[in-house]
């Protein structure tokens, strides 16, 4: 299975197609409580998601990402702001999911690794590193828009 590629296009089919969501896509703050997910709460991930993050330097971002699956391992890509689109491949042990990519840039090529908490909805928060980088962790949610079922 290849992972469904990611367009413009595609992204404003997506949200406009899909009903409206009232859950907020944000992360949540310390005070809320989200009950992390059991594999028997969320047996299946693959899908279309909202994707939001803040970089290092408190630079918010935003885009779509999707997931499937082949295997054993699950295969994402990103498309965020105005085109920028990367792979990566991810494992997922019980309510984690955990995703390496690469992305060339002007300098060579920046490697990720994004650690994600499977939350019901489902709903993905998590964190992420890059090496070159800042040496911190910046954060990204995945809020789950539809299935990839949903495009047939």
């Amino acid at each position: 299975m290849l992972v469904p590629s990611i367009t413009f296009a595609a992204i404003l089919s997506l949200l406009s197609s899909s009903p409206q969501r009232t859950d907020p896509v944000s992360a949540p703050t310390p005070a809320e409580k989200v009950k992390p997910a059991t594999v028997d709460d969320v047996a299946e991930i693959t899908g279309y998601y909202i994707c939001k993050g803040q970089e290092a330097g408190g630079k918010k971002y935003s885009g779509l990402a999707v997931i499937s699956k082949k295997g054993d391992v699950y295969l994402v890509q990103w498309m965020i702001g105005s085109g920028s689109t990367f792979s990566g491949i991810g494992i997922r042990q019980g309510s984690m999911l955990a995703v390496s990519w690469a992305i060339p840039n002007d300098r060579g090529l920046v490697r990720g690794v994004n650690l994600y908490r499977i939350d019901t909805g489902p709903r993905l928060t998590g964190r992420w590193a890059t090496v070159p980088g800042p040496g911190v962790l910046q954060s990204e949610t995945l809020t789950f828009l539809k299935s990839i079922d949903e495009d047939e």
